[in-house]
């Protein structure tokens, strides 16, 4: 499978410049890159970090203008997990990652030849989905946000808990090497209830977690967090039950000699709601977190959870060529299929931004519509479809990559 975007990419040719998968003896060079363009990998586990990528799944660019002295001037990988779907069901994923070019080689098309190389990696992975998480100085314009972070300012002070029946369930605080058994079982449930969220392979653990972070673990969920200055940074929060986010909550709650608490959840997190003022969780922002770009279309149409019935025609508007074409969407009964049509009337059209923002749930089909970026050929046709991908909760990753 190639689309015309790929083609494009590889098509440049740059002298001096050629494209490879990384072997074992470049990892020195690419931790060194990466210390002068990232600031260098954070992570508490070198090794840990490592075990989350395969050699044959990072593309690397290299300088070799002078023949006895390759340098390494660009790369970029894929990490390979799994996303939840709305409903629960799981799609693969080629996750981008350390994507980067020196700045000595920067605006000659060097991170194109990247950016092909990594749609490669992605196909011969066979994944359903192609994710990103653009830095803030730049974005793809061949993915669609599929989940958003808001952050939160708890003032300390403030808050309290609205009255309600004290948790019976017993919290305990626990260090990392003990309880990361206990907080994979507690964040696998979570994962799998929350669309847009994905997967952490063992090695995540140790390689983003410090040793040094506090934890407190209930039956139901745990926090995980750090005290800086006179905050408290609440760096990875998980709850299954109102119970647990209460109870959870209330320990943050507890830290005395701290004046706030900040920490990021998803748009329709209830903490704000589980305060007597809710106005003592300031919103400070919210920021498109995951990208993505559906490349198994049929297998996600049918593992997904609709809550309406629909049956016409959409047609992708697909300027890159990978998905272009007219589809019947058939959905009945919790059932759903897509597949391809010739010659068939669309009743909607879409682009594949617009239509993987809308499967996951970070923007309904409506609010795309007022934007101009859905057109309606059939009337009804999109207040049905809308009605069908109305998502039960809003997306949200914890998992960064």
């Amino acid at each position: 499978m190639t689309s015309e975007l790929m083609a494009d990419w590889e098509s440049r040719i740059i002298d001096g410049i050629i494209t490879r998968r990384a072997v074992e003896s470049d990892w020195d060079e690419l931790r060194g890159r990466y210390a002068r363009a990232f600031g260098g990998v954070k992570t508490h586990d070198f090794e840990a970090w490592k075990r989350q990528f395969r050699l044959e799944d990072i593309a690397v660019v290299e300088d070799v203008s002078m023949a006895r002295q390759p340098r390494i001037v660009g790369t970029a990988a894929i990490i390979r997990t799994t996303v939840t779907a709305p409903g629960g069901a799981q799609l693969s994923v080629a996750a981008c990652a350390q994507g980067m070019v020196a700045t000595t080689h920067q605006k000659r098309g060097i991170y194109a030849k990247v950016q092909a190389e990594l749609m490669t990696i992605a196909m011969e992975t066979e994944a359903d989905v192609l994710a990103a998480m653009p830095g803030p100085g730049g974005s793809y314009a061949y993915v669609g946000v599929t989940t958003h972070t808001r952050h939160l300012r708890i003032d300390r002070g403030r808050a309290k808990l609205r009255v309600s029946e004290r948790d019976s369930a017993s919290v305990r605080e626990v260090g990392l090497a003990e309880s990361v058994g206990e907080l994979r079982r507690i964040y696998a449930l979570w994962q799998q209830a929350t669309p847009g969220a994905l997967d952490r392979g063992e090695s995540w653990w140790a390689s983003a977690i410090s040793p040094q972070s506090f934890i407190i673990v209930h039956p139901d969920g745990y926090v995980i967090y750090d005290l800086a200055g006179n905050a408290v940074l609440v760096k990875d929060f998980c709850a299954l039950t109102v119970a647990a986010h209460r109870e959870l909550l209330r320990c943050l709650l507890g830290q005395g000699e701290y004046t706030e608490i900040r920490m990021d959840t998803a748009l329709d997190d209830p903490t704000p709601l589980l305060l007597e003022d809710s106005r003592a969780a300031a919103v400070t922002g919210i920021d498109a977190g995951m990208w993505m770009w559906i490349l198994n279309l049929p297998k996600a149409i049918a593992s997904r959870e609709f809550r309406g019935d629909f049956h016409g025609v959409v047609e992708v508007a697909d300027p890159w060529g990978l998905s272009s074409g007219a589809y019947l969407l058939d959905i009945a009964g919790g059932r759903s299929s897509w597949s391809p049509v010739e010659e068939a009337v669309a009743d909607v059209r879409i682009g594949p931004l617009e239509l993987t923002t809308a499967y996951f749930g970070a923007h309904t089909l409506g609010e795309l519509a007022r934007a101009g970026r859905v057109e309606e050929m059939t009337t009804g046709a999109l207040e049905a479809l809308d009605r069908a991908f109305a998502p039960a909760r809003k997306p949200f990753n914890t998992t960064p990559f």
